[in-house]
Parts: structure tokens; sequence; C-alpha cells
């Protein structure tokens, strides 16, 4: 009897001193940073935060209110929502802090061209800014183009341009194994800031990268140096950009029509349009990867280079044509990436120091003359 009353008084110990953590978390951290917020469905946008979820705001979007006007709105996927950092280190929120302006962060993982121009017809338009701002992500923009013209009778307009052919299949790929006790892990993120401030802790990456070792079909490429401690996944699942795969011809030719419509919305609602050209970060760790040997050792990533860098020369050349403004953040952050890390281990999300840079990139170029 008395060894039972010691494990209970050990359990309720043990919950009662997990509960008073909770507590002291939420109290000195913002939950927009570590909970997980509500996903609903979107007849537009395929999904969307629900508002006041896990943080966010009324419209559902990573700030801590929705204001009534801005001077500038930042569109995009998740490189611009700002995962693998906190919500006042993604980049849109450290050019505001930077220019001391208001600036409004509309970005969501998962999002594309079409749903950044309805983002910008129906809702940023709204906050009647002087600047819109949009993340184009070389990672999966593309791919996310395809998929939302192929699958969203809203948008099958788009996939009847010229000579398109957009019935192919959808970029989809078997899911990977799942996590270790990963119903829990799951809810525990949805739900415990304690939990998510835990994990994201450095304790915590041998098990990241074991859970990518177990994942790994040959396409893990791990890079060492004295600065650098980086891994990076060229499966499948990871690259989507082939510039030989029809269904990424037709999303391109799609993109560019999208942001035509952007620039002639930018024209008749008197905004000033600019594209952010982010690379992925295998390209932004290219010129060391190639200094180290591994483009020469792994044909995989160098034909992943190659595909980024014709897209990205497709992408600028009609930007210049089209006399729509852009910044392309690669020469910044490749050269910034030589001092030290700008993505975390095993993430293609840029950490703190990544968003920084584009940040500055950014504001480098509002201050000049153009």
């Amino acid at each position: 009897m008395r060894i039972l009353g010691n494990l209970l008084l050990l359990s309720v110990s043990l919950i009662l001193s997990v509960l008073a953590a909770e507590l002291l978390a939420r109290t000195v951290l913002d939950p927009i940073d570590y909970l997980f917020p509500q996903l609903v469905d979107d007849d537009f946008l395929f999904h969307k935060i629900e508002g006041y979820t896990g943080g966010h705001d009324a419209w559902g979007f990573r700030n801590t209110r929705t204001p009534e006007s801005v001077d500038i709105v930042c569109i995009g996927d998740s490189m611009t929502y700002g995962i693998s950092a906190q919500a006042r280190d993604s980049w849109p929120a450290v050019l505001g802090k930077i220019r001391s302006t208001s600036v409004y962060n509309m970005g969501l993982g998962g999002y594309g061209p079409i749903q950044y121009l309805h983002l910008m017809r129906t809702q940023a338009v709204k906050l009647h800014p002087k600047t819109i701002i949009v993340g184009f992500y070389f990672g999966n923009d593309l791919l996310d183009v395809y998929n939302e013209v192929r699958f969203n009778e809203k948008w099958s307009g788009y996939g009847r341009l010229g000579d398109l052919d957009v019935n192919a299949p959808a970029f989809a790929f078997q899911a990977p194994p799942g996590k270790f006790l990963g119903d829990l892990r799951d809810w525990l993120s949805r739900h415990s800031v304690f939990y998510a401030l835990l994990t994201r802790t450095s304790l915590f990456d041998f098990i990241r990268v074991r859970e990518m070792m177990q994942r790994d079909n040959g396409s893990l490429i791990m890079y060492r140096d004295d600065k650098h401690n980086e891994n990076f996944k060229l499966g499948a699942a990871d690259r989507f950009l082939d510039m030989s795969d029809p269904r990424i011809k037709s999303a391109m030719q799609i993109t560019k029509q999208v942001l035509r419509d952007m620039r002639s919305l930018s024209e008749t609602d008197g905004f000033r349009l600019i594209l952010a050209l982010i690379p992925t970060k295998e390209r932004v760790y290219g010129k060391l990867l190639d200094q180290a040997g591994y483009i020469a050792k792994y044909p995989r990533l160098a034909d992943a280079l190659h595909q980024e860098d014709v897209a990205r020369n497709t992408i600028v050349g009609f930007l210049h044509q089209s006399n729509i403004e852009f910044v392309d953040l690669l020469p910044e952050l490749e050269e910034e990436v030589e001092k030290r890390d700008l993505y975390p281990l095993g993430d293609g999300h840029p950490n703190k120091d990544g968003y920084r840079v584009i940040a500055e990139t950014l504001d480098r170029y509002l201050n000049s003359a153009h």
C-alpha cells in the first residue's frame, strides 16, 4: 500500500508540474508561435485557418489583429507565413520593424499563385495597402498552380488557356511512415504550448534526424563543415520542379497569366506590386555544395539545381517583359549562408536569420530608386 501511495503521489506531482509548466508557458509565450491552428475547407483556397484559432487573427492569418488599413501586405505560402520561426521573426514582421511601418502577413502553407491572386482580390485590397509583396517560392508554387487548376472547378478556366493540358494525374506521392506516437504528438502540438516549446529545442534534433533517416530512400544528403550542419531531402516527394514535365510546363503558362492578372489588379486598385522570388534551400547552399564536390557526386542534386535555374530564368524573363517588379533573393541568401546556417537542420524553411536576410533585402529594394 505504501508503494502504491508513493506512486500515486508521484503521478499527481508529475501531472501538477506539467500543468504548472503549461500555465507558465501560456503566460510567458505567445500561443501563435506554438499551437497548431484549426484548418477548415474553402471553396476557392482549398483550406484556410479558422479565425481566432491557434492565436491567429480574425481572418485566420499570423497577425495579432486584422487592421483597417496597412502600408504593406505580404502574400505567400509557408515561406511567408514563417514556418520554423516565431511570428515576430517571419520576414513580413521583420520588414515592418525595419521600416517602422504596418505590414500584414497573409501567408499560409499550401498556397500558390492562384490563392495569392484570390487573396489579393478579396482581402488584401480591403486593407488599402500602398504595396503588396508576393512571395513566389520555387520549391512548390508551380505544383500548387497545377493542382489548383486540375482539381478546383473554381479555377478550371485557367486550364483552358491556349493548348494547355491539365488532365494529367495530380502531383501526389505516398505518405511517409507514421511518426512514433504520432497521434499523441499531433494532439499535444495542437493543445500544449509547453510540449511545442520542449520539442523545438536542439535536444530533439536527434529524433528529427532519426525519423528522416527512417524515411530516407537514398535521397538524403548530409553536409557538414565548421560553420554548417545541414541535411537536404531530394526524394520525389520533396522535389516537384521538373521543367520537362508537361504538368509543370502547363503550370508555368498558367502562372504567367496569373501574374498578368495580378499586375492588372494592381493597376486598377492603385497599389505597387512586387514579387519576391524565394529560392529553395538546396539552391541557396548550391555554391557551398559545389565547392565540397557534392554536385558532381550527386546527380539528383545537380539536376534539382539545374531545374530551378531554368524555372528562375523563365520567370525572370517574363517579369522583365511584363514590367512587373521583382526581387531575386538568391544572391543575398547565397552570400549570407557562407557565414552561418540560414535554415534549421532538416527543414526547407529558413530560420530567423534566413528570414531576416529576406526582409533586409526587400527593405533595400524598397529604399532604392525603382
